[in-house]
């Protein structure tokens, strides 16, 4: 007999993390294998979880723990693999550089903490039947409350709306603060304290400086550990940390289990084999999409999914650094968004207008052993970052083993209405904004994209594969259009609409089973008469 579990989730970021507590929650019996390792966070050592491995934010660690991997169809392989407890995926595609991160908590501890819905109306109308935006409202209500989402203008060191309240060429209106964040704000501001939770976990109130891209070791950005994976593992949850997917299969009919994941478990060197009778993908857009076109032409375990890998998109990313050269203040010293930048001339344009650009803190340098010059960039300048819909034409595929990235930005005008935008903001405010013309995603979307039907799509509208029952994607690959704006609360409300969907149909069959074993047993028990 064959060991295993009613549902396997693979990666543990807002898809992952989601749709494994919420089955776990109901009583069903999940295991989540995560690639990355647990990071050495204050609510984390607060769980006595083993093993930590530290964020790569102090001296020595950003240099070894900063990259995990260097993809690129040119490399042999097409990966070069240097450290397997690295923080971020690099990506070079045709046309696109994508990041990834590597930890138990996902995106989580790599994001800004800026939780929003789609910036435009009508996201989720009109894809699938079944789907509409006021259906998925309660997903987003029930994912941002766990999240702890509020608006904390006040709170941010470093706020657009302090440091431009006397421009004439910035705006400064309550609207360019109107933010909800994942974070624990200080209760008193300035003076960050530590705290215990209902759950007992220890976190640190958000410090300027410390709740960054590199995540947040106090704790002051809500990860899904404390959202989601703490009050899960009470109730059952396995959580595998440094477990690396390499493919899965389906069984045979006649098997006790229907899919085998296969795993390399980077504790022990070993390859080891999982079942499950459901398997939900959720390892990230790129490692998604590339762990699925492997398991259907390298290791040959699932077949079909015509359109795997078609319709992928870069939600209209595009970074660039503002170079403020502001030498009074530390900059880098803030608390993950600083507020959305948009031009007084530009007052009263319609909200949620198209391109969203967003300012961003820079890593603090502190304990960071970087050369001077680009620690002083970091004090005095910041991110700023442009959103979306771009095209979401590209197409992901594996040629000769390495996975292929094709996009042509030139396809999206988004991304010309951004650099056009940011050439407005640098003229306005007498300060340069540097870019590359390569556009930088963190949120890729798309590849194994949401249909109403195989011809069109990859899953349907419970997120299960079309033609591989048991089998879902409850992440940003299934995602059907870029979301234009921040997509972590959009990841989460799908997942979480998932993971919904998936604990009904396990219940309903649970009921039908036990069902028909019991007329089963009233049929063998019942008392036939005997004739002589």
């Amino acid at each position: 007999m064959i060991k295993q579990t009613e549902v396997i989730v693979i990666g543990s970021g807002f898809g992952g993390a989601v749709s494994a507590s919420r089955l776990a929650e109901a009583g069903i019996s999940v295991k989540l294998l995560e690639r990355g390792p647990w990071r050495d966070s204050l609510p984390n050592a607060s769980m006595n979880i083993k093993n930590r491995v530290p964020f790569p934010t102090e001296g020595r660690h950003f240099w070894s723990k900063v990259l995990r991997t260097l993809r690129n169809n040119k490399l042999p392989g097409g990966r070069l693999t240097i450290n397997k407890k690295g923080f971020y995926e690099v990506v070079v595609g045709k046309g696109l550089n994508i990041l990834c991160s590597s930890n138990v908590g996902g995106g989580s501890h790599a994001y800004s903490g800026l939780n929003m819905p789609p910036p435009m109306p009508g996201y989720w109308d009109n894809v699938a039947n079944g789907l509409s935006d006021n259906m998925m409202t309660r997903h987003y209500d029930s994912v941002m409350e766990r999240m702890g989402a509020n608006v904390p203008d006040d709170h941010i060191t470093h706020s657009i709306r302090k440091r431009f309240s006397t421009s004439d060429v910035i705006q400064s209106n309550a609207e360019v603060g109107d933010m909800n964040m994942g974070y624990l704000f200080a209760r008193d501001p300035g003076n960050p304290q530590e705290v215990v939770d209902d759950n007992g976990i220890r976190r640190r109130e958000a410090t300027p400086g410390e709740e960054g891209n590199l995540g947040s070791p106090g704790g002051g950005k809500t990860p899904l550990e404390v959202a989601y994976l703490v009050q899960a593992i009470k109730q059952g949850l396995q959580v595998c940390d440094l477990q690396e997917v390499l493919a899965i299969r389906k069984e045979p009919d006649a098997s006790e289990a229907r899919y085998c994941v296969k795993v390399e478990n980077h504790h022990t060197g070993q390859f080891e084999s999982h079942y499950a009778n459901h398997v939900i993908v959720a390892a990230g857009t790129v490692n998604t999409l590339h762990l699925l076109l492997h398991s259907r032409e390298g290791d040959k375990g699932l077949g079909g999914m015509p359109n795997l890998g078609q319709r992928f998109g870069s939600n209209g990313d595009f970074f660039g650094y503002w170079d403020h050269q502001d030498k009074l203040h530390d900059l880098s010293k803030s608390e993950g968004v600083n507020g959305f930048v948009r031009l007084t001339e530009d007052e009263g344009a319609a909200e949620g207008s198209i391109p969203m650009i967003l300012e961003t803190p820079l890593p603090n340098p502190d304990k960071l052993r970087l050369p001077g010059w680009i620690a002083k960039k970091l004090r005095q300048g910041t991110f700023i970052a442009g959103m979306g819909p771009d095209a979401q034409d590209g197409t992901v595929s594996l040629v000769k083993g390495k996975l292929k990235i094709d996009y042509q930005p030139e396809n999206s005008p988004i991304f010309a209405a951004i650099r056009q935008q940011m050439d407005r903001i640098a003229k306005a405010s007498g300060k340069r904004v540097l870019s590359i013309k390569r556009p930088t995603t963190a949120h890729p979307t798309g590849g194994a994209c949401i249909g109403q039907n195989l011809s069109e799509g990859v899953v349907n509208e419970q997120g299960e594969v079309f033609d591989h029952p048991g089998l879902y994607v409850a992440d940003a690959a299934a995602l059907p259009k870029p979301v234009g704006g921040p997509p972590s609360m959009t990841i989460a409300a799908w997942a979480d609409h998932v993971a919904e969907r998936l604990i009904d149909k396990i219940q309903n069959e649970t009921i039908n089973n036990f069902g028909q074993e019991t007329l089963l047993s009233q049929q063998l028990n019942k008392k036939e008469p005997v004739f002589y």
